[in-house]
């Protein structure tokens, strides 16, 4: 069980970084530029600093544990990255959120519960190297039912934010594409041909938020959108992938989309 002690070591030092950063005060740093004939300020925050070094202790971490699996030399090595998204999206989120964390209680139960999820993804990461392991299956499906609710907080914490389009769609484009990577591996196919895919699916979502951000909707409804979209691209994306995308299964995939749209844009804050 050495890849939990490491899983473990790696939760530790993130949360040791949360609760520092809790003490800590760095000056904001703003730095403008101009993109495409206008001007663009791009703020550089202690949570922003904080992040960036979180998520490289995270990824530096899942990288070791995951190569150290019996049957990693078996594996694609281009494929190693991506097993690093999960992670590295659970440590930013944490470190987001927790900066808003309104008293020091929420901000303890942020710090365990960071740990906590963090063992245990970085757990399924490594479960998930040998497709042939007993517990691939469970360590599948949970890696996907998490990386579904990190788009969903990640597209709302987004939208939310109300950016200019350039800045949004490009967050939700290079979310988006990682994730469906994270998702589409599992297909079995070579990297080089998933990539495309998954690229194909983060630029689908991506576009979607161009036009949402014409409207006058709530973040939350706006992130769930942003996730039906993403649901159905990748779902795609993963039958095609398995040379299973037929009729029925576009009119199933429109369908569910079509439901939940309609109910978002019916019942949505």
């Amino acid at each position: 069980m050495l890849y939990r002690d490491r899983a473990s070591v790696v939760a530790a030092l993130v949360v040791l970084g949360l609760i520092l950063a809790a003490f800590l005060q760095f000056p904001n740093r703003t730095f403008s530029l101009t993109v495409l004939g206008s001007p663009l300020s791009v703020d550089v925050s202690q949570t922003a600093l904080i992040a960036i070094l979180l998520v490289g202790i995270t990824c530096a971490g899942t990288d070791t544990i995951v190569r150290s699996h019996p049957t990693a030399r078996h594996i694609e090595a281009r494929y190693s990255f991506v097993t690093w998204t999960v992670p590295a999206l659970t440590v930013l989120l944490s470190t987001v959120l927790l900066s808003r964390a309104p008293t020091r209680l929420y901000q303890l139960a942020g710090y365990v519960l960071t740990g906590l999820i963090l063992i245990l993804v970085i757990s399924a990461e490594y479960y998930t190297v040998d497709p042939a392991g007993k517990r691939y299956l469970v360590a599948r499906l949970g890696l996907n039912a998490w990386a579904y609710l990190l788009a969903a907080a990640v597209f709302i914490l987004i939208y939310s934010a109300k950016s200019r389009s350039l800045v949004s769609a490009t967050g939700v484009t290079l979310v988006s594409a990682l994730l469906a990577l994270e998702f589409l591996r599992s297909a079995g196919r070579g990297f080089g041909r998933t990539a495309l895919y998954a690229a194909i699916a983060g630029l689908c979502t991506g576009e979607i938020i161009w036009a949402m951000n014409y409207w006058r909707i709530s973040g939350v409804t706006g992130g769930l959108i942003l996730l039906v979209g993403f649901y159905l691209a990748t779902g795609l994306a993963n039958q095609q992938l398995q040379g299973r995308l037929d009729r029925r299964v576009l009119v199933e995939y429109a369908v569910v989309a079509l439901v939940g749209l309609a109910v978002l844009l019916r019942f949505g804050p």
